[in-house]
């Protein structure tokens, strides 16, 4: 049942227009975030369900970072299909007209595709780490039966994570609307930034950690940078890049919220400049943290040759021409060419440096 109170002072993932302060709405500006979720829609669902068939496509694939990679665009798939409700609500003044019921499920999916987002992501850092720099002491945890129960309790972890999200969101009437937006409490607001460390900071400290003693020690073990070197040394840069692209999504969006948070618990008074510069920049950090889910088959397809070769002969013009060898040798040397082939099917070619 929806709920007549007062606006909350919160800005969210719908921000909240014109609390106490008279704040202008541009129409531009609307239109702007309206046409980024639509191309964050379109172009991450496509992009996302193209990973997961080339994922599930590989033959007895073990690595761990093949299944890290399948659940987080499962996370960024089952988000985007809740994009449409964010546009339409966007498109309408932030009216919310599907109900309470959805308003609640949208919002409790988009904080469990960030908490899971990021924590897949942990995991793929603390693999290249064993892989790499641990690589004889820890093989064993390395294996498909250890990243599916890892999955598992990363989902599990996400979703509880999110259960506040549940009982704070609700339809507020406001201005002749119903805005899904959530009430303001101390303890809520308490809550929101201890979540903020345990899903974003303290991760985020883990994965840089890892990825900086994994750069130090390719530097000094591939030093000569052979030609094998440094293909593998390249295989690096997909994990470098979605955590580079995660943190430039995410960070603006929780750097705002943790300061829009402080200001509400020292009730601290700010001036409707202030205010409307928070708003503002509240709409655009939100657009940058939704760019994310669409932009992980990007950087696969631009630093991976399996899943590069894999998407063109999904196109409908490649459907009957066979598969190009990624070998440069001889049709007559198959056993090589094999062997070529089978380690180019890896994306992150330095697991095999554990093996």
């Amino acid at each position: 049942m929806t709920t007549s109170l007062e606006p909350t002072t919160e800005y969210d993932y719908q921000t909240y227009p014109g609390l106490f302060c008279d704040l202008q709405d541009v129409t531009y500006a609307k239109t702007f975030i309206i046409l980024t979720y639509c191309l964050v829609f379109i172009f991450g669902t496509f992009g996302n369900i193209v990973v997961i068939v080339i994922m599930r496509s590989k033959k007895k694939s073990n690595r761990l970072a093949d299944v890290f990679i399948t659940h987080l665009a499962i996370a960024d798939l089952v988000f985007l299909l809740t994009l449409p409700f964010w546009v339409a609500s966007t498109a309408l003044d932030y009216h919310w007209p599907f109900g309470q019921s959805l308003c609640k499920i949208c919002s409790y999916i988009l904080v469990v595709n960030m908490y899971s987002s990021i924590f897949f992501l942990t995991c793929m850092g603390i693999d290249r780490y064993l892989a790499i720099v641990l690589a004889l002491n820890y093989s064993y945890l390395r294996n498909r039966r250890y990243a599916i129960v890892t999955s598992l309790v990363i989902w599990l972890l996400s979703m509880i994570l999110g259960l506040p999200t549940l009982s704070s969101r609700h339809l507020l009437e406001y201005d002749d609307k119903w805005i899904c937006s959530e009430e303001n409490t101390l303890s809520k607001n308490v809550f929101t930034l201890v979540i903020r460390f345990i899903s974003f900071v303290l991760p985020l400290a883990i994965i840089t950690a890892c990825y900086c003693s994994v750069g130090f020690k390719l530097y000094r073990h591939f030093n000569r940078r052979t030609k094998e070197q440094r293909k593998k040394r390249k295989s690096i840069k997909i994990g470098f890049w979605i955590i580079t692209m995660f943190v430039l999504s995410w960070l603006p969006y929780n750097v705002l919220k943790t300061l829009d948070v402080f200001v509400q618990i020292l009730t601290i008074n700010v001036s409707c400049d202030t205010h409307e510069a928070m708003s503002k920049g509240l709409k655009v950090s939100t657009c940058l943290a939704f760019f994310n889910s669409c932009v992980n088959p990007i950087v696969y397809l631009v630093f991976d040759c399996y899943f590069r070769e894999s998407f063109v002969q999904l196109l409908p013009f490649q459907s009957a021409r066979k598969p190009r060898s990624h070998s440069s040798t001889s049709l007559a040397d198959s056993t090589k060419s094999q062997r070529h082939n089978t380690s180019l099917k890896e994306p992150f070619n330095l697991s095999k440096i554990s093996s």
